[in-house]
């Protein structure tokens, strides 16, 4: 029973750690680092029943990212199935999508959504961000790509309306990118298919062509201006880049830097104080803006943790003061109503009433994450794992980023790395190598890991090739000064 708190505005009150709102599985992951509660609020004149998850994303046995339905964009799925499949040890209902749509192939979401420095979906909402650091904040985000064909001496920049989107037959003028996220196909009549396979244009087509695994599809809508001024800079061979494109409240962001992102909306909280604006965050509907639903949001508290929270029934300002209530100095609104679910180590804690488009997820790791930075760069492309007490990280970086020389004998499985003079040489699988023909020990031996990239022990590569490495135990990030 629950009886009315004496505290105003701000108290929260501990209700049960047991949480018994939802069945517990034997078989879930955990996570110390995710505490789950529910609390009593009084906020705004009354009492609201919260469900909390707070989460320390500094765990390295933690990666936080926005998951889809099977099937890609424009699918939906239960809030469990996707639990699940990500090995969820915390997640929320994501950014709001088309759950009316009778179509289930198209309920298409809204908001931005970006993993490990990848776009998902573009958009222009208040948007969840994490960054390198670690550290969540919440601002309003622009979320574009641009696209850069090079063909001998000439580049030809191509700027797509969005990211696996689709604006209908009646847009002959649109050009979208598409990601395998999207799904298997891309079928969309009127317009012309250009596949991108390890950076080269490998097709260009009227006809349904598939996402590769490791490219993409740029889809050119057959208007006479794309004709004229887009499919003509297009070529077989073409080599294709991106950038991708991200515009906050005060200027350019490095999205490609950041861990992951969602974009929903309104603004609750900003600087530990109330800050809605329907008209900023782009709000108009009566759902949203006025009435009262089962809502769900997140935030950051003091000690930079990010939270997660549901409550039954609460209009945004009611939501945005319960927020508050909770020592939240930033927080914003998520899909609601039906949408609304929460789950933290092994528990629902709100049971969503319809299938979900995507949701924000925290997984549980097998072993830790390790970011690399080299010459002060960002590698969002690649991580490090620790294997013992030894980290280990993809060979390939060191390589580009060093210009060194490389070749891989299969007949002996030997990778060889040469250098600035020094000759380093690994075999799969053995326990020494050698630097220009001296033998070392190796605590870690090269091997091919699931995701078919090469792995070298950090330290004795770095240290061979006459770099430096420094260890941020926060963070896990092992940074590599190059000679």
């Amino acid at each position: 029973m629950f009886t009315r708190s004496p505290f105003k505005l701000g108290a929260a009150l501990l209700l049960s750690t047991a949480l018994l709102t939802g069945g517990t599985s034997a078989f879930a992951a955990y996570s110390p680092s995710v505490n789950a509660s529910t609390k009593l609020v009084y906020a705004a004149g009354k009492n609201f029943t919260v469900n909390v998850v707070t989460v320390d994303l500094t765990d390295p046995m933690l990666e936080i990212a926005p998951a889809l339905a099977d099937g890609g964009i424009g699918h939906d799925a239960s809030f469990s199935s996707i639990v699940e499949r990500e090995n969820a040890v915390a997640a929320i209902n994501g950014t709001f999508f088309n759950a009316y749509e009778s179509n289930p192939y198209i309920r298409f979401p809204n908001g931005s959504m970006v993993k490990s420095g990848e776009a998902i979906h573009s958009g222009e909402n208040q948007t969840l961000i994490l960054d390198k650091n670690k550290v969540p904040d919440i601002q309003f985000v622009d979320l574009d790509i641009s696209v850069k064909v090079s063909e001998g001496g000439g580049t030809y920049t191509i700027s797509p309306w969005g990211i696996n989107k689709y604006y209908g037959d009646a847009s002959t003028d649109q050009i979208v990118w598409y990601t395998p996220q999207f799904g298997s196909w891309i079928g969309y009549p009127g317009g012309t298919k250009v596949v991108i396979q390890d950076g080269l244009v490998t097709k260009i087509t009227q006809d349904s062509v598939s996402v590769p695994d490791d490219g993409y599809v740029l889809f050119v809508g057959n208007s006479a201006n794309n004709k004229s001024n887009v499919l003509t800079k297009v070529d077989l061979g073409d080599r294709v880049t991106t950038s991708l494109l991200a515009k906050g409240e005060n200027g350019n962001l490095d999205a490609k830097s950041w861990l992951a992102a969602i974009g929903v909306g309104p603004k609750l909280v900003s600087g530990g104080a109330v800050d809605i604006n329907y008209s900023r965050d782009g709000f108009s509907d009566p759902k949203v803006t006025s009435s009262a639903a089962a809502r769900s949001f997140v935030g950051v508290d003091a000690s930079d943790h990010l939270v997660m929270g549901t409550v039954p029934s609460a209009t945004l300002p009611q939501l945005a003061a319960i927020a508050v209530a909770l020592g939240l100095k930033e927080a914003m609104n998520m899909d609601g109503g039906s949408s609304s679910a929460l789950y933290a180590n092994g528990t629902t804690m709100t049971y969503a009433g319809r299938e979900l488009s995507n949701a924000l997820v925290v997984r549980k790791l097998d072993k830790p994450i390790v970011q690399i930075e080299i010459n002060g760069s960002y590698m969002t492309d690649y991580k490090g794992y620790i294997v013992g007490e030894t980290t280990v990280v993809p060979i390939r970086p060191f390589i580009t980023a060093m210009n060194a020389s490389f070749a891989w004998n299969a007949a002996t499985r030997t990778a060889t790395i040469t250098s600035g003079g020094v000759t380093l040489q690994l075999q799969d699988g053995k326990s020494t190598a050698t630097v220009n023909g001296k033998a070392v020990a190796v605590p870690v031996p090269l091997q091919i890991m699931s995701d078919s990239r090469m792995y070298v022990p950090l330290r004795l590569v770095a240290e061979s090739l006459n770099s430096k490495v420094t260890w941020n135990s926060k963070l896990y990030r092992a940074s590599i000064q190059l000679p």
